[in-house]
């Protein structure tokens, strides 16, 4: 592994790309690990800079640990984003709910990074109280995509749904609780078809 010795100073206007690797540096200690691996001297040694070098980009460790929610959140945003246009919304609503639980069954430490399987929101929130805005959109741009879907199917009549909002969060929660319970229990007989029943009937479509 790289040490600070070893690693090529950026040139200038580099300091996007240093702040890039500290928080891949960072994700990938807590994929390893538990959110207590991730001190500001580890991720230094796993990026290969000084520790205070990272003052640069972050004010302490708190923020280090919120970018790289963001930037996983961000990740599965352009996943429900990228399964492209359909015809029929329904169809599209579909195709962004079997991408989300496709992010959550191909990236599982980042999804538990996500959630609170790794690290816990709720205490940086105390150490940080000048997060809470950040920590509020957190996941939104995500959700957004899932919600987006959810109001077109209402508006295309192929949904008995009268709240997007609602119906998408209802969505959003059955989702999640698949993701996490087969994850948890790989061993329970799973019916065929269960997706696609928890999808038509949480998000009220029509046949």
């Amino acid at each position: 592994m790289a040490t600070s010795k070893e690693r090529v100073r950026n040139k200038r206007g580099e300091g996007a790309q240093l702040r890039d690797e500290i928080v891949s540096g960072a994700t990938r200690l807590l994929e390893q690990g538990a959110e207590h691996s991730v001190t500001l001297r580890a991720v230094a040694r796993e990026v290969g800079i000084s520790a205070p070098a990272i003052y640069q980009h972050f004010a302490d460790r708190d923020a280090i640990l919120l970018a790289v929610a963001e930037v996983a959140f961000a990740e599965l945003e352009h996943a429900l984003n990228d399964v492209g246009d359909r015809s029929d919304p329904a169809d599209r609503l579909r195709a962004v709910s079997a991408a989300y639980l496709t992010f959550a069954e191909r990236s599982p430490g980042r999804y538990r990074i996500m959630f609170g399987g790794v690290w816990d929101a709720s205490k940086s929130l105390q150490r940080a109280p000048a997060m809470a805005g950040d920590l509020a959109e957190l996941g939104l741009g995500a959700f957004r995509v899932i919600s987006r879907a959810t109001a077109d199917c209402i508006e295309a009549g192929r949904s008995t749904g009268t709240d997007p909002h609602a119906d998408a969060t209802a969505l959003w929660v059955g989702l999640h609780g698949l993701a996490q319970l087969q994850v948890a229990t790989p061993l329970f007989p799973w019916p065929s078809g269960l997706q696609s029943t928890l999808i038509d009937r949480l998000s009220l479509l029509r046949d």
